[in-house]
């Protein structure tokens, strides 16, 4: 069964005939949706993209830097010169770190216009002199990986860090510790220890006392994380001084931040939002930054990668903070001695989670992007009237007039299947400027479902999904229920409930677009990674009826295999996602089997392609093979693409490019060329 529409109308659809009218001065052609040209070409999107992130700015010189991954794969580091980007890092290095798998935070600056990092390749820790140009190797081993630095302030030459200890390389016996490293010596010592996790080790801004965040399993950085302190000396912690000053089993923390002012400022999660916190050393109690009217936002990041930086603390009076709402980023001002407020008047719609970082007093670097412009480095200098910014570097060097664009439109609807809430999400429709559609033909639409699968899509511009708008596909963006960015009552609605209401949400969105005569439910794909890709796979095998096509990026197909397979930080994340305290071991046995979509791969009849990394740790290959194999033997259309070298996620442009070619060839074969053969039923299963 799937959507309903006028066959006549269909089969009145010319694939051939291409009209062209004048409007005005402009003439556009009429062409099928699908099969439009743009001059967002594929080179733009892959072989002359960046990803920027992680800027860091020296707390006394104001020297900026900021990462770069390019199509080469490797991430570069760049040093802000004026209004240039100047590559300071010699080549056969990158400045990435394999924590967590997911890494972040993988440098520091030191004092001495010198910057320690953890080298991708080799997990090697290094010191970059970023005047001479030379790199001095300072840890090295097969088993420890390193990320999180934080340089001590003063004279002192401790970095502190959190460190992973692979000699026993299975998830319950990998090892994390928050260590300090001596940058003369090469000393590293072990200063706490004894839980699963920890993140965000950092030096009070005098020197004499340190905080990090911990939790244990089956946490995870949003769900049992505790802040703690201690007293610091070149000795290390004292351990009589540790003190845990906030976060519970209910109460979760993230971003904890040193004030200029000696403060310890945190997001604390004690409502149903995240909202900020600060505790004066010495204090006994935390007091809530209350600004009233930000009360139902989100302040500080909780992500599976270290080092989220939304934040910045620019003197002892102002704070200056990304805020999420519905899915959504805007960047506040904050007094921190009247505790009132500023929205700045900004263009950007979503701030990269680790993009927030002071430079002076006055300013901020900041790496955000808008619904019609891509990733921009830029300084955001702040005035009597709100902020002013200058863009330092953009994700990509092709040049785009704001009307090349599709512009999102915020969407939500309230779920027929319980538990009652409503569903979000973020629609672009076709858009070219020299092309439309033929008159009563409606376009085909690409759900986009992303990974996590506790994360969320935000409404900016990327050129992958626009690339797709200007060939004549509408794409919408699900915020499925566990998505963040919308409060914990939506997040947690997930839980126990993954691979279900997830799922029902697809259906529902799908349904809601084509009733509101968006598009044409006769063509609708789905694409998503990782957690998105098990979206792919178990929403193809729970309502097949309405899908023409899917594509699944290193996705999951056999839960049960997930666990014995992927890595620590995510080996009991099913705990909360799937089961509940209730379950017996047959009961969690037997959801495991039902939520696998390989058991049911028979149900699926809409063509698949499966796109792999060979080295993703995360989601290991396996997975793909698994439901290929099933696929196969059961003659149905799939395809498999591995690819060599590459993990969870692909970082090289040529294999970027390869997959999205891929990619392209599926939706023509599957939503455009195959239209008018498709056969159409009624929706009664929604």
């Amino acid at each position: 069964m799937g959507f309903e529409m006028g066959l006549e109308s269909t089969r009145a659809m010319s694939h051939n005939a291409i009209r062209v009218e004048e409007q005005g001065n402009k003439v556009k052609k009429t062409a099928p949706y699908g099969t439009w040209e743009s001059d967002i070409t594929k080179d733009a999107v892959f072989s002359s993209s960046r990803v920027l992130q992680s800027p860091r700015a020296d707390r006394l010189t104001g020297r900026a830097f900021f990462c770069e991954q390019r199509s080469d794969g490797n991430n570069h580091l760049l040093e802000v010169n004026g209004a240039d980007c100047v590559d300071v890092l010699p080549d056969g290095f990158s400045v990435k770190s394999k924590v967590y798998e997911y890494g972040g935070a993988p440098y520091s600056i030191l004092p001495g216009s010198r910057i320690i990092f953890s080298n991708f390749k080799d997990s090697s820790v290094n010191i970059l002199d970023v005047d001479e140009g030379t790199v001095e190797r300072l840890l090295e081993s097969d088993t420890l990986r390193y990320a999180d630095f934080d340089a001590h302030p003063g004279d002192e030459p401790w970095v502190l860090a959190v460190q992973e200890d692979h000699e026993i390389d299975i998830p319950e016996k990998v090892k994390n510790y928050v260590v300090a490293i001596n940058t003369s010596t090469g000393e590293v010592k072990r200063i706490v220890e004894g839980a699963d996790f920890y993140m965000f080790p950092s030096f009070s801004p005098d020197g004499n006392k340190i905080s990090w965040e911990q939790w244990n399993f089956p946490g995870m950085p949003w769900a049992g994380v505790s802040l703690h302190w201690a007293d610091w000396s070149e000795q290390g912690i004292k351990s009589d001084t540790i003190e845990q000053i906030a976060g519970s089993d209910t109460s979760t923390v993230t971003e904890p931040r040193w004030g200029l002012d000696g403060y310890l400022y945190y997001a604390e999660e004690q409502s149903n939002y995240y909202q900020l916190f600060r505790r004066k050393p010495g204090g006994t109690e935390s007091t809530p930054l209350n600004l009233p009217g930000l009360e139902k936002v989100e302040f500080g990041s909780a992500k599976m990668a270290c080092g989220s930086h939304t934040y910045a603390i620019l003197s002892e009076k102002v704070l200056v903070a990304s805020v999420t709402q519905d899915g959504t980023d805007k960047i506040v001002s904050v007094d921190l001695d009247a505790l009132t407020y500023k929205i700045l008047d900004l263009p950007f719609a979503s701030v990269v989670y680790d993009g927030v970082e002071r430079r002076t007093d006055e300013s901020l670097l900041l790496i955000a992007n808008s619904h019609t412009s891509p990733n921009v480095v830029c300084e955001v200098k702040l005035t009597k009237d709100g902020a002013d910014f200058i863009t330092l570097r953009t994700s990509t060097d092709v040049k785009y007039p704001p009307t090349t664009f599709s512009v999102p439109e915020s969407i939500s609807f309230s779920a027929k299947k319980g538990p009652e809430r409503d569903v979000y999400g973020f629609f672009w429709p076709p858009h070219n400027p020299n092309f439309e559609g033929p008159v009563g033909e409606k376009p085909p639409l690409i759900i986009q479902s992303h990974g996590g699968p506790t994360g969320h899509t935000p409404p900016a511009l990327t050129l992958e999904l626009q690339y797709w708008n200007a060939r004549g596909y509408a794409t919408f963006a699900i915020n499925y229920t566990g998505s963040t960015g919308y409060g914990k009552s939506y997040r947690e609605l997930l839980n126990g409930r993954w691979g279900v209401i997830d799922v029902d949400d697809v259906a529902e969105c799908v349904q809601h677009l084509v009733d509101s005569g968006r598009v044409d439910g006769s063509r609708v794909g789905i694409r998503g990674g990782s957690a998105g890709g098990y979206s792919v796979l178990q929403a193809l095998c729970t309502y097949p009826d309405i899908f023409a096509g899917g594509v699944c990026l290193f996705g999951i197909s056999e839960v049960k295999l997930l666990l014995a397979e992927t890595h620590k930080m995510e080996s009991r994340y099913v705990d909360m996602l799937m089961f509940t305290d209730e379950m017996t071991d047959d009961d969690r046995q037997r959801v495991m089997k039902d939520r696998s979509p390989v058991y049911h791969a028979g149900n699926i009849t809409a063509p698949l392609l499966i796109l792999h990394g060979e080295e993703d740790k995360v989601v290991p290959i396996s997975q793909a093979y698994t439901m290929y194999n099933d696929m196969t033997k059961r003659g149905r259309d799939v395809k498999l693409v591995r690819f060599p070298g590459e993990g969870h996620g692909f970082r090289g442009g040529a294999n970027r490019l390869k997959s999205h070619e891929e990619e392209e060839a599926w939706w023509k074969k599957t939503l455009v060329k195959s239209s008018l053969k498709r056969k159409l039923s009624n929706p009664e299963r929604i």
